[in-house]
């Protein structure tokens, strides 16, 4: 036990929330993250979601332009540590760039939707789920708004 308790000198724990910060020169970054989780798991289940918006997306489909406004959103898997969370950017960047170079021009959107959702979830596994919402604006060939929502979870 003195010896555990010589290993913690200098150790501080700071609790605000569910919040904890942790220093010791005895504890390895992973250790950290290791007492951060065993902190929030103490406080309950966690569930982390985040949300963005690509706004006013210009895209040559089903033979003419057409203007797309699409919200991603997303849940974390449970066990994330601060050093997996995706920047945001590049799941934009993702969904921009598979929508620019999209193979088949004919493609119904809720199809191009399950495109997005599938790309997302095998590039970024800290994903447990995603959600694509896809709106589409009135064009000249269809004077209606569309939209389409497709959501893809992890297999467990």
């Amino acid at each position: 036990m003195n010896k555990l308790v010589r290993n913690l000198v200098g150790t501080f724990l700071l609790s605000a929330a569910s919040l904890t910060v942790v220093h010791s020169q005895s504890l390895t970054p992973k250790k950290v993250n290791q007492v951060v989780q065993q902190k929030q798991q103490s406080s309950g289940l966690l569930s982390e979601e985040f949300s963005f918006l690509i706004k006013d997306f210009q895209i040559d489909h089903q033979g003419e332009t057409n203007t797309l406004n699409i919200t991603i959103s997303y849940h974390y898997v449970a066990s994330i540590t601060n050093a997996d969370y995706p920047d945001f950017r590049w799941l934009a960047k993702d969904v921009e760039t598979l929508l620019s170079a999209y193979p088949n021009k004919t493609d119904y959107w809720e199809i191009v939707n399950k495109q997005i959702t599938s790309l997302l979830m095998k590039k970024y596994p800290a994903l447990a789920s995603v959600t694509c919402e896809m709106t589409v604006d009135p064009s000249g060939q269809v004077p209606y708004t569309r939209m389409s929502r497709v959501t893809r979870n992890r297999r467990r």
